[in-house]
C-alpha cells in the first residue's frame, strides 16, 4: 500500500532528524531509532536500507520543502521585491516548522557520501540562482537597489536560515514576527532614521514613481506653438 509506506517513511525521517540533532549523525545508531520508532531493526531496513540513505533522505526532503516554496513564490503575480520579502518568509517558517530537519541540514553535510554531496551541491546552486533572478528582475524594474546582487542572495538566504541556530519555541518571537523583523532590517538597515528616510529601496521607487509621473505629464501635454 503505497500511502501507507510512504506515511512510515515520512514518520522514520522526523523521527531521524530529531535523533540525528540531539545526538548528532555519527553518535545515533539505527537501534537507537529503531527503539524511538518501537519498530524492529529488521523492519526498519524494509523502509531503509542504511543510516547513511537515511541521511540522504532528510537533506533531499529539505531541498524539495525550499523548491517547492520557491516555485509556488515564482507563480505567482507578485512583483520582485514582494517575491524577495515572500522567500524570507518561507525560510523562516520553514526552518521554525522543521527545525531538526535543518539543523541536519546545515550541520551533517560533510557525512554525505560524495556522489550524494555533488547533488545537493547542484541542486543548492540551481536554487540560488533562482533566487538571483528574481534579485536581478528586480533591479530591472528599479524596485530592488543593489550592486552586488550575487551578495544580497547569500546575505538574505544566511541570515534567514541562520535562525536555525538561536530560534527558541519557548520565546516571545513566532515564524512571522522573526520573518517581519529580517525584512525590515534588509530593507531599512540598521541606521537611525534620524539619518535618512530615503534607503536605497525608497530612492529606488521613488525614482520609478518619477520616471512615471514625467510620462503621464508628457502624454497629456498639449502640443507646443510656434514662436
Amino acid at each position: 500500500m503505497p500511502g501507507r509506506r510512504a506515511l512510515v517513511q515520512s514518520q522514520i525521517l522526523t523521527a531521524a532528524a530529531d535523533l540525528f540533532r540531539a545526538r548528532g549523525y555519527r553518535a545515533a545508531t539505527l537501534d537507537e531509532l529503531a527503539k524511538t520508532l518501537r519498530m524492529s531493526k529488521a523492519t526498519l531496513y524494509g523502509y531503509f536500507r542504511s543510516k547513511e540513505e537515511i541521511l540522504a533522505a532528510i537533506f533531499h526532503r529539505t531541498m524539495s520543502l525550499f523548491e517547492e516554496g520557491i516555485s509556488a513564490i515564482r507563480r505567482g503575480s507578485a512583483t520582485p521585491d514582494e517575491q524577495i520579502r515572500r522567500v524570507i518568509r518561507h525560510h523562516v517558517r520553514a526552518v521554525v516548522a522543521e527545525r531538526s530537519f535543518l539543523t541536519v541540514f546545515f550541520s551533517e553535510e560533510a557525512n554525505l557520501p560524495a556522489h550524494l554531496a555533488r547533488h545537493i551541491t547542484a541542486r543548492k546552486a540551481r536554487y540560488d540562482r533562482t533566487v538571483l533572478g528574481i534579485v536581478q528582475a528586480g533591479r530591472r524594474a528599479g524596485v530592488i537597489a543593489t550592486s552586488h546582487p550575487r551578495l544580497l542572495v547569500f546575505a538574505l538566504l544566511g541570515m534567514s536560515n541562520w535562525v536555525y541556530r538561536w530560534y527558541n519555541p519557548r520565546g516571545v518571537w513566532d515564524a512571522d514576527a522573526i520573518a517581519d523583523g529580517l525584512i525590515a532590517l534588509a530593507e531599512r538597515g540598521y541606521a537611525s532614521a534620524r539619518r535618512s528616510d530615503l534607503t536605497p529601496t525608497r530612492l529606488a521607487r521613488l525614482s520609478r514613481d518619477i520616471r512615471a509621473l514625467h510620462t503621464l505629464l508628457g502624454s497629456k501635454r498639449p502640443g507646443r506653438r510656434r514662436p
